[in-house]
Formats: structure tokens, sequence, C-alpha cells
């Protein structure tokens, strides 16, 4: 079912690619459910962080939020609690929070996002966060 799983993914990534964000979000929920299924948590996880990233752009926070949370307990259930993929899902989450408007929230985000950078060695990771912070 990984396979399955992969062209999915490979799929929505070029949906994107082609500005076709509905096929990409499809594709994204079709990885994400047969991952859950499969028990494949970190590709379920990936799936979800793009997930998140597409209700953000589609004004959508709660989902957004929704999706970055789920996609950070799964990195933090699986061991990969300190990765790049977790400061990703983290930047997400404090994406959606700063859309809703949850200012302490979103800041303790943005703190942990840029730890986890800072650890991963992003600059550019820490410089968003750091502008972030900052505003």
């Amino acid at each position: 079912m990984t396979d399955a799983i992969q062209a999915h993914l490979t799929t929505a990534r070029e949906a994107m690619a082609e500005g076709r964000a509905a096929d990409a979000r499809n594709s994204y929920a079709r990885a994400a459910a047969l991952s859950r299924e499969s028990g494949a948590p970190l590709l379920q996880a990936r799936a979800l962080r793009h997930l998140s990233d597409l209700d953000r752009e589609a004004d959508h926070p709660d989902q957004a939020l929704a999706h970055a949370e789920q996609a950070a307990a799964l990195y933090r259930a699986n061991g990969q609690g300190a990765s790049l993929d977790m400061a990703n899902a983290v930047r997400l989450k404090a994406l959606a929070l700063d859309s809703l408007r949850r200012q302490e929230p979103a800041r303790l985000a943005w703190t942990t996002a840029r730890d986890l950078y800072a650890e991963a060695g992003i600059a550019a990771g820490v410089a968003e966060c750091d502008a972030r912070l900052s505003a």
C-alpha cells in the first residue's frame, strides 16, 4: 500500500506545480487516509502537513490548525519530535494560529519552530521565525 500512498503524494505535488490546488488537496487527503489505514504514520503526517498548508492558503485556518496539530502529534509519537518535518509542522501550526489571531499560542509555536529550525541548521527557517516573533 505504500506505493499507492507515494503515488497520491506524487500526484498531489504535480497538481500543486500545475496550480490545481483542489486536485492536490484530494490527492493529499487520499494519501492521508491510506496512510492511516495502512499504519504509515510518517506518510500520514506528511500528507496532513500539506493539507494544512492548502487549508491555510484557502483561508480555512481552523482546518489548517487541526491538520498541523495532527501532523505534529504523529511526528512526536514516532520519534520525529526534533526533525525538520516537525519544525515544518509547527511552523504551519503557528501560521494557522496567527490567522486565528491567537497571539500567545502562536508565539509559543513560532518559538518552538525556531528552536527546531536552529537545531536542524536551517537559517531561513530561523530567520522567518525571528521575524514573526519580533513583529
